[in-house]
Parts: C-alpha cells; structure tokens; sequence
C-alpha cells in the first residue's frame, strides 16, 4: 500500500483466530508473544493496538502477519487433547487507521486483496513444539515490492465480529534470558543443558553448520536416572526442530509454542554446544 504524505499517527488494531505475529516493513511490530492469547473464541476475540507511526514511510509500504495454530485449532485438552476445538481455518483480522499531517485519515484493512503461503515454520504446536526449516525462509517476504507471483489468495472466513473487545490484562512477554548452569553428556551419551531452574518459555540457538543439518531440543522439568524424564509429559512432545540453511552463523528461537522446563537435550549439533550458544528465554 501507498502513504501519500507525511503522517502524524498511525495505529494498526489487529487479531487471528490461532496465534499471529506481525511485520510491518520487514520490522516486527510490538514485543507480544503468542498474540492474542487463549480466549473462549466464541464469546470473546481479543485484539491488540499498537503505535505504528514510526513504521511507515512515504512511498510504498508492506504489513503482513505469520499465523500459528495456537489454542485455536492446536491439539488441546487432557489425556492427549484434540484438534480444532474452536475451528479449522486460521484468519487475520488487521486495520491499520493512518492519519495524515493535513487532517485526512487513510484505513489499510484485511481483505480479499491479500495473499498468503506458507514459510519456514513447518508445524506448531503448544504440546508438541515447532519445526522450522530455515532453508524454505521467504527474505523480504513483509517489505514492499516483495514478488508474491507464488502466493494465493485469501477468503473470508466467517466469525462474529461482535465478540471483539479490548485486553483487560497484560500479554505474554519475552521477560528474561537464562544462561545455562551445566551442559552435561547422560550415561547414554546424550548432551543434556541444566538451566537451574524450572521456568516457562523456550530456547535461543546461535549456529552454524551445513545446510539441512536438523538441531532437536527436547524439554523437561526433570532428570530421572541422569536422562531427560519426559514421562509427566504424558503424549505431549515438547520437542523444537531447527533445520539450518548453511550460511554462517544463525539465530532462531520458535514463535508459536513454549515449554514448561529446566533440563533440555540437544541433539544433531556440530562440534561441542557452548555455554553462549543457547539461551533458555523465559516468557
């Protein structure tokens, strides 16, 4: 979309059915995580509002959104949960209200005008984790003049939009980075990272290796026996997969899941993991 003139305010209100992170000029917008949280989507679809002033360019300007299961359509419940509780289609529902230096006011809104596709985040799940192939990373993919000739449309999908209301609470946060307390080899030779205590969030991987080389992170809250005890998990998984693509040194951390956990095995790493090449980031 085109601003035409110098701006003095511009707010972007956005929401999803499912889990959404968004990017407006290849910058992300706001520091919220798992944006819009866990609702009773039926009765209630929170959104957020966010200062986008300072985002917007005169020219040609580009926002676009990353969409996850979330609570939405993700396996939920106990003894193992199921699928689609609340539906089984994702949605955005975004305006971004730009008002202009000379007083005239502009909305840029989600409709069937956008397009989408699917980009290196393979699956997510809140129980089971995420899998992300950075070899299938779309650059530029939320800056202007981006080439979406691959992409497809979008179509409505319906949801009673009188269910939208303002947030009555804070949301989740990245609030703190822990370092590792001991990174240990298990009697069964698995490399095992101690983070000293139970936390809730997930992990930061710095990187470098060959392209397709998979790294798995296993989480738990326990040791049983020196190994990673993963029976209180039950049929959950808790398990992030990151699939290099090869060019130096690569930073990931998963957008659509978290764990609860202070042990974490790590798996498929080139050479020795150091101290400073993973982080534990509590949410």
């Amino acid at each position: 979309f085109d601003v035409r003139a110098p701006v003095r305010r511009a707010r972007l209100y956005v929401t999803a059915l499912g889990v959404y992170e968004a990017q407006l000029n290849g910058v992300l917008v706001g520091d919220h995580v798992l944006a819009p949280g866990w609702t009773s989507y039926q009765h209630r679809l929170r959104y957020q509002t966010f200062d986008v002033t300072e985002q917007l360019h005169e020219g040609r300007n580009a926002l676009g959104a990353m969409l996850g299961d979330g609570w939405y359509r993700g396996r939920l419940g106990f003894e193992g949960g199921r699928r689609n509780i609340y539906g089984d289609r994702l949605a955005l529902l975004a305006q971004l209200e730009i008002e202009y230096a000379d007083g005239t006011t502009e909305r840029i809104v989600t409709d069937k005008t956008w397009h989408a596709a699917q980009g290196a985040i393979q699956a997510n799940s809140l129980y089971d984790g995420e899998t992300y192939d950075a070899r299938r990373e779309r650059p530029g993919w939320s800056q202007a003049n981006y080439d979406d000739s691959d992409w497809v449309g979008v179509r409505q999908v319906e949801h009673d939009l009188s269910t939208l209301v303002a947030p009555n609470g804070p949301p989740v946060r990245r609030t703190q980075q822990v370092a590792p307390v001991a990174i240990t080899t298990s009697p069964s030779g698995r490399t095992i990272v101690d983070f000293g205590q139970n936390l809730v969030g997930r992990l930061r991987l710095t990187v470098r290796g060959e392209a397709g080389q998979t790294i798995t992170l296993r989480h738990a809250e326990v040791l049983e026996n020196g190994e990673l005890c993963t029976r209180p998990l039950r049929l959950a998984q808790a398990t992030d997969r990151y699939i290099l693509r090869g060019e130096g040194v690569e930073t990931w951390e998963p957008r659509f899941t978290f764990h609860g956990f202070r042990y974490a095995e790590v798996e498929g790493w080139s050479g020795t993991l150091q101290a400073e090449d993973i982080r534990a980031v509590v949410c």
